[in-house]
């Protein structure tokens, strides 16, 4: 069985989507979920290609002592929209997700 760790996310020194898609939304704060976070939005992201709010929430139940939540959830869709979708509807979602303050409180994914 193979095993990835966040280390193996990036291949020749490129960030994956996802963890290209956390900096673009300025998730990460403290760091202390984000390894996690990242691999397991990577494995919902492999299961299910374009996530519904319902499989975001039922996928994802780390917890983020920061409460970056409203940032993790859009950095998943445009992590999704990466992937699959293309990077014009990526740019569309940053851009979105820059009109409201970075620092508004989060709520449970």
């Amino acid at each position: 069985k193979q095993i990835t760790t966040i280390e193996g996310l990036a291949v020749n020194g490129v960030l994956s989507k996802v963890q290209k898609a956390w900096l673009d939304h300025d998730v990460p704060q403290c760091g202390y979920c984000q390894a996690g976070m990242i691999m397991a939005v990577t494995a919902l992201l492999k299961e299910k290609p374009k996530p519904t709010d319902a499989d975001i929430n039922n996928a994802i139940t780390n917890i983020c002592r920061c409460g970056t939540y409203p940032r993790i959830r859009e950095a998943i869709k445009t992590a999704a929209r990466e992937m699959h979708g293309g990077a014009a509807n990526a740019a569309k979602s940053r851009n979105a997700a820059t009109a409201a303050p970075a620092n508004a409180p989060g709520k449970a994914l």
